[in-house]
């Protein structure tokens, strides 16, 4: 495991990739379409394989993905990464959890030491985990009472995870841990 980029007052070292919403709204919106040939050869590899059409069910859509974005007909996972990203919640102050914030950062160290189920997955899929603490000791602010981050501090933790990303990933596994973040995520689907 690797620990995440420096953080400086919570802000990451170096230029942000999005300087605004509508940067990131405008990069989300012009995102390449894939190359589309590469998934039809790994579609049509699929006839060529010794096996009853479809019997691999939603993995034969997933190797046309992988296809398409990694722009190879044979995809590969010899690059995997898994970037899990711990924050603390100010909900937490509601009392909503059955454990407190300084939990999160347990959480941290146990992933570093190796003890956590996620180190046990990215181990057996030979992938590289990456825990990556966002200013653990400042937490968002409480999202009853108001956003839980202004647009700069939701744009620095974009950017963290746009940094994560290494060149030539053939995948990227996210995940989260905060405690409070059950509740965080009721609350964006609702």
């Amino acid at each position: 495991m690797t620990p995440g980029p420096p953080l400086v007052d919570g802000i990451a070292a170096g230029a942000r990739a999005f300087a605004s919403f509508e940067d990131l709204r405008a990069a989300c919106l012009d995102l390449p379409p894939g190359d589309f040939k590469a998934a039809a050869v790994a579609f049509e590899r699929q006839s060529e394989l010794t096996k009853p059409p479809g019997s691999l069910g939603r993995l034969e859509d997933v190797v046309g993905w992988l296809a398409q974005w990694q722009g190879r007909g044979m995809p590969r996972l010899d690059h995997v990464d898994v970037l899990v990203f711990a924050g603390n919640h100010g909900v937490t102050a509601q009392g909503i959890s059955a454990y407190p914030a300084e939990v999160t950062t347990q959480m941290v160290a146990n992933f570093a030491a190796g003890g956590a189920a996620i180190n046990q997955l990215a181990r057996t899929a030979g992938a590289r985990l990456q825990v990556v603490p966002l200013a653990l000791e400042q937490p968002t602010a409480d999202f009853t009472q108001a956003p839980a981050m202004d647009e700069g501090a939701f744009l620095t933790a974009v950017d963290i995870g746009y940094q994560m990303v290494a060149a030539g990933t053939d995948l990227v596994c996210l995940g989260e841990m905060g405690i409070g973040n059950t509740t965080a995520a009721a609350a964006t689907i609702w």
